[in-house]
């Protein structure tokens, strides 16, 4: 009977790691790679399992993602964030097709959480990606946008039950995450070789933050969502700002070096 591995990268998750593991435990193992954790993270999920490395992964957290997937020995890999849960209708499903299919991996639709409130506009709703697949058909990318992806042959199934993600328990944890996105959108886009200048600034201060909000407010139907819609479209925007800001930090304190 194929065996299913569920394999998580952690850093300081201790206050809902617990609801994701227990929602698991079905599983036939569990594997953690932790990226130096200080608030007991790794102590509690030792309770669940005794696969666990901890390795810094020094801004690249879906390097610890891949190295869980490599330490796993499942015929299958479920792909989890720490604050997610696996609901029981949706682990049932997912016992149940892999035990006969052609696709090599599997979509699911997460049901992403902020504040508590279930946002269903604005982008956040279905949120279909790859996260079950067979291992050895694929990884999470390094680049932070990017989802895991499947080359033909290889075929993908979609699963009808869905996650459940809770993305954001409070605003301060918010910025605590979006200040990590947005050091992580400026380091990639200095390592794309791109500079601040004069374009730039009209292009990332002046034009897309507006139409990025227009589009995830309006266009996606962000306003259903009440206060909490506005916040998302408004931060959305502010993302690309922030980022922009920072990339012109990096260059002001370290300026790329010229040749003789």
């Amino acid at each position: 009977m194929a065996q299913v591995s569920v394999t998580l990268a952690t850093l300081n998750e201790a206050a809902h790691l617990d609801a994701c593991l227990r929602a698991v435990a079905w599983a036939d193992e569990i594997v953690v790679v932790d990226d130096g954790s200080t608030d007991g993270t790794v102590e509690l999920t030792r309770r669940y399992t005794d696969r666990v490395a901890v390795r810094p992964s020094h801004g690249n957290f879906h390097a610890n993602k891949n190295l869980a997937i490599e330490m796993a020995t499942g015929d299958w890999i479920l792909s989890l964030d720490a604050d997610e849960v696996v609901p029981p209708d949706l682990a049932a499903e997912i016992r149940a097709v892999i035990k006969a299919t052609p696709h090599a991996a599997y979509r699911v639709g997460r049901r992403n959480y902020f504040l508590g409130r279930w946002i269903r506009h604005g982008g956040w709703y279905p949120d279909r990606i790859i996260r079950l697949f067979r291992k050895g058909v694929t990884q999470w990318p390094l680049e932070v946008h990017w989802v895991p992806q499947v080359s033909p042959p290889a075929t993908v199934g979609e699963l009808r039950a869905e996650l459940a993600h809770y993305s954001y328990r409070s605003l301060e944890q918010y910025f605590e995450k979006f200040n990590r996105y947005t050091t992580k959108l400026a380091r990639e886009a200095r390592g794309h070789g791109r500079t601040p200048g004069l374009r730039s600034v009209v292009t990332e201060l002046l034009l897309r933050p507006p139409a990025w909000f227009a589009y995830k407010y309006v266009a996606l139907g962000g306003f259903r969502d009440g206060i909490p819609g506005l916040f998302i479209a408004l931060s959305s925007a502010l993302t690309i700002m922030v980022a922009y800001f920072k990339l012109w930090e990096m260059h002001a304190s370290h300026p790329p070096e010229t040749g003789p």
